[in-house]
């Protein structure tokens, strides 16, 4: 197993950190996949993992979220880009926000090598502030030693048996991981379900802990939520320039690749 970073990526931070909020609306996710079933699955299974572990959040309902995000005409995660954090804290009544940027769904098959990768990108927000920004990604990688070791060495020296167990034992591979694939469709409803767990778990060891526990920051969010609502009810623009002052940062992948040997 290794675990470490990889390439970095620019990302924005706020040059004001600002503290963990404590109500937490999971937003729909920007899919950047051709997989639209495995976004929904994503958030799911993020969202109950939260609900399951002390994360110090408050962690607002799916149903919630969406239905009051249906009603002010956002259905999906790609029309989010189109409304300030702030103004979706306004409509959500909450401090917190966790974008996910779901960047990598793949299920590879090959003779002797398959792979099995899944890795998001993770905003969290208090109100206007970007204060924790984190790409995950988790690889299952499946070597077929033998049978390629069997396949080449065969070719190479005219052996035709050991040859023909080369290839016999890369087609068993093949067989066994479309197998696997369907085996965990049908038992988890996506083939990607374990590596989808396993990013996220590192998004619940890493992201803050949530400021639920502290009493008097929650009286001043939701203080804050109602002063927002207030504007809005008035007509007033709840958005300043001043808000977004901003500054770049270089973000590295947490990584993690399970290699498989056979």
């Amino acid at each position: 197993m290794f675990i470490g970073c990889t390439s970095t990526k620019n990302y924005v931070l706020k040059a004001t950190p600002s503290i963990p909020p404590a109500k937490l609306a999971i937003l729909p996710i920007n899919n950047n996949t051709n997989d639209i079933a495995g976004g929904s699955i994503f958030r799911k299974l993020i969202f109950k993992d939260f609900q399951q572990k002390n994360s110090g959040y408050e962690i607002q309902d799916l149903e919630e979220t969406d239905k009051l995000l249906n009603e002010a005409g956002i259905t999906d995660g790609g029309q989010l880009q189109f409304f300030r954090p702030i103004e979706l804290s306004e409509i959500l009544g909450v401090d917190g926000l966790l974008y996910i940027d779901l960047d990598e769904l793949k299920f590879l098959t090959y003779p002797y090598y398959h792979t099995r990768s899944v890795k998001g990108t993770f905003f969290l927000y208090n109100f206007e502030k970007l204060i924790w920004v984190k790409p995950i990604r988790v690889t299952t990688k499946y070597f077929g030693i033998k049978s390629m070791f069997n396949t080449v060495s065969g070719a190479i020296s005219g052996d035709s048996d050991r040859l023909n167990d080369g290839l016999t034992q890369a087609g068993v591979d093949i067989a066994i991981h479309q197998g696997i694939k369907y085996a965990t469709i049908a038992g988890f409803k996506h083939e990607l379900i374990p590596e989808m767990t396993l990013v996220s778990k590192k998004l619940f060891d890493n992201i803050p802990r949530g400021s639920q526990a502290n009493l008097s920051y929650v009286k001043k969010s939701e203080d804050e939520i109602k002063y927002l609502r207030d504007k809005i009810s008035n007509k007033e623009s709840i958005v300043t320039d001043e808000m977004y002052v901003e500054k770049k940062e270089k973000i590295d992948v947490l990584e993690e690749i399970i290699p498989i040997l056979n």
